[in-house]
């Protein structure tokens, strides 16, 4: 009787309520309902996210065919590695996240990217050919550079040439110390004391200057830029010093002149002539003006597929190094080899390549 008296209260057609559906159970559907708008929404939210992301790294990307002397401008065309670093990780989390609509253009962005990227891991040297002359750049940070490891350098990669910049004659009497004098037989340049603009070139072979290369008027910096000879066995090289002004901030329009008058150089430079720049061009190829200046160059590093090349900044910053600065171009010679050295007590990291000469 009570079963029935609690039907006829409750249910319907004298029947006990079923399961799942009184008051006391919870109502799943519409909870799912009421979470869907949601989960809707926190979706937008997402894409709105991946797409600031995207635009975000798009634009510095696109920076490097702006070729601007802003500051700004100038510091972000240097984060290139970065841009395909992040374009991937964000292809990741686009995958991870589920954002399918959002995947292509990230997946697109990230094409255009590792498309630009692609030549600098793309080794193209010559390994088995005769090592002729090898060349080596160091930015010696106005003398203070460690001697030991540098002369240690030079003789590990059997250094012919060695492009000193910021060179003073605190630098040039420590490296003497260490055997310069006796491994190098020939000097060329100018060193001086407390400032970035001495350079010095050491040579094994003998050189013979075509234009000292310090009146700032022609070459667009206050830097020594020496233009020389290097008469190696095998045959004459022409050997360009590149040490543009830093494109620090109030000097990036003298930094710009600078890779203006190195390229106007160049130009000017019999079209047969075995040709290599050495130095601290202080910019890379996310930067328009270097490009046009190793357009029709070979840059030692590129040529033999190092990828990402980071020889600033080292010693007196917190930054990890990131940044190629410091290049050796080269024009009708073959590249064998190429590297880079760290040494103490500088910024930057010494650049070498070894070349083939041309049968003459």
């Amino acid at each position: 009787m009570r079963e029935v008296d609690r039907g006829i209260d409750t249910g319907v057609d004298g029947g006990a309520e079923p399961a799942g559906d009184g008051p006391d159970q919870p109502d799943h559907s519409a909870g799912t309902d009421r979470d869907e708008p949601r989960r809707q929404h926190r979706g937008r939210w997402v894409d709105i996210a991946i797409g600031l992301v995207l635009v975000g790294l798009g634009a510095v990307g696109a920076l490097r065919w702006y070729d601007s002397t802003a500051y700004p401008v100038v510091v972000l065309q240097t984060a290139g590695p970065f841009v395909v670093v992040g374009l991937g990780l964000l292809a990741i989390a686009t995958l991870v996240l589920r954002r399918w609509w959002m995947l292509l253009p990230v997946v697109a962005v990230l094409a255009v990217a590792v498309t630009v990227a692609a030549p600098a891991f793309r080794d193209t040297t010559s390994p088995k050919a005769e090592r002729d002359l090898t060349v080596m750049s160091a930015n010696v940070w106005i003398g203070e550079a460690n001697a030991v490891q540098l002369m240690d350098a030079v003789r590990y990669h059997s250094v012919d040439v060695l492009v000193l910049t910021e060179a003073t004659p605190a630098i040039l009497r420590r490296l003497d110390a260490e055997g310069a004098t006796v491994y190098f037989s020939q000097r060329e340049g100018v060193a001086r004391a407390g400032t970035f603009t001495g350079t010095m070139v050491l040579s094994r072979y003998p050189l013979t200057v075509i234009d000292r290369g310090a009146d700032p008027a022609v070459q667009g910096t206050d830097s020594v830029q020496p233009e020389l000879d290097v008469t190696a066995p095998e045959g004459t090289v022409r050997l360009k010093v590149a040490h543009p002004t830093a494109p620090l901030r109030g000097d990036t329009e003298q930094w710009r002149a600078g890779l203006r008058a190195l390229d106007s150089w160049k130009q000017r430079l019999d079209g047969d002539e075995l040709l290599v720049m050495a130095g601290d061009f202080n910019a890379g190829f996310g930067h328009p003006g270097f490009r046009d200046l190793a357009a029709g160059l070979d840059d030692a590093q590129r040529t033999a597929g190092q990828g990402w090349v980071r020889t600033w900044p080292f010693a007196g910053n917190r930054l990890p190094a990131f940044a190629a600065l410091d290049h050796l171009l080269s024009r009708g010679l073959t590249v064998v080899a190429a590297g880079q050295v760290a040494y103490n007590r500088a910024d930057h990291a010494a650049v070498w390549a070894s070349y083939h000469l041309p049968a003459r």
